[in-house]
């Protein structure tokens, strides 16, 4: 009964003497694990302390008459709502503390994810809700969530506003918009205690993955083409499409080629008829067009061209050797050493 109105006085009077009492404690803040242990010293900061004490229901030390400081020790915390008040006696008959700020924590057992259209076909451009589960985690208010799409981040979310000391089971919600893109990709969260700064920043805890399966219209890898082909040569026309389902391919040809196409991402051939090749990719989200423009290349003349300057070439030297053997009577002679003006340049015939 006595120590009972003794803790009485000692929390009323330190509602009104806390602001000015006269003690440091070191350290200001506890953050330790659910059953761990730490010490904290309590110092007197005047010589008008008669005395000093501890009261914590985990290694209180009563009052002690005549000390200037005082620890306190605690070998095993297995409380979540600690109440631990240094307290000191004055020698003008009043008494003053200080409250020792604990915090216990302790890491998620597990982090799940969860949807209601988990492992099933979700539609481009609409939105989805997954939930993040984090399982007895302690304190609440420590709690930060970390969202992933493929290996995007997304939102970073603080706890939901809960202010337990006990460990607490939270949920998180998390709006998503789906693209074509993000088929295949997965989804998950991740938690974590954040301590700082008196105490750690825990390692995070991560979900297993959702992986999303987004149907889609299909999508071209690159827009129209416009090819310049020669006449014969090889034409190769790519038009494959990203879809989910499997886009199916149809062809339109320009008049008056015909050709098998059917289901043809990829349409090969031989060159003959300039024109507009169009494509379709089709599945049950939508349809998209490309069209191939296909046009005769300019015929290569540089071959004619080398030709020509060859034979001309040839015809002007031949032209200028002519005037250079051509005798004064008319008459052309490939030996210009025997000829003697006024004779004949051979002998009787």
């Amino acid at each position: 009964m006595w120590c009972f109105i003794f803790i009485c006085l000692v929390g009323c009077t330190a509602k009104t003497a806390s602001a000015s009492c006269p003690v440091e404690m070191s350290p200001g803040e506890v953050v330790v694990p659910f059953g761990g242990f730490f010490s904290v010293t309590c110092r007197a900061l005047s010589d008008q302390v008669r005395g000093m004490g501890w009261e914590s229901p985990f290694g209180g030390t009563g009052f002690k008459e005549g000390v200037t400081n005082v620890t306190l020790h605690v070998d095993s915390l297995r409380g979540w709502r600690v109440n631990t008040i240094c307290f000191a006696n004055l020698r003008n008959g009043t008494q003053c503390s200080k409250i020792l700020p604990v915090t216990a924590y302790k890491m998620a057992d597990n982090v799940t994810i969860s949807s209601e259209y988990a492992a099933k076909p979700m539609m481009e451009d609409f939105i989805y809700s997954f939930y993040c589960r984090v399982i007895k985690v302690a304190p609440a208010r420590k709690v930060t969530v970390q969202w992933f799409k493929g290996n995007q981040s997304l939102d970073l979310m603080p706890e939901p506003g809960v202010g337990n000391h006990e460990p607490v089971d939270l949920m998180f919600k998390q709006d998503l918009q789906l693209l074509g893109e993000d088929d295949g990709a997965q989804v998950r969260c991740e938690a974590t205690l954040d301590l700082r700064p008196s105490g750690p920043r825990l390692h995070a805890v991560s979900s297993e993955p959702i992986q999303l399966i987004v149907l889609y219209r299909p999508t071209f890898h690159q827009d129209d083409e416009n090819l310049s082909l020669p006449v014969g040569g090889n034409m190769t026309l790519n038009c494959r499409a990203r879809g989910n389902p499997a886009p199916q391919y149809s062809w339109t040809l320009p008049a008056p080629l015909k050709m098998r196409t059917e289901n043809q991402a990829i349409l090969t051939s031989s060159f003959q008829h300039p024109g507009t090749y169009q494509c379709t990719a089709a599945n049950s989200q939508g349809a998209a067009v490309k069209r191939f423009t296909v046009s005769e290349a300019p015929r290569d003349r540089t071959t004619f061209t080398t030709l020509v300057v060859v034979f001309v070439a040839l015809g002007v030297l031949l032209a200028i050797g002519g005037l250079l053997s051509v005798t004064p009577h008319g008459m052309f002679s490939c030996k210009k050493s025997s000829y003697i003006s006024g004779r004949p340049t051979s002998g009787p015939v």
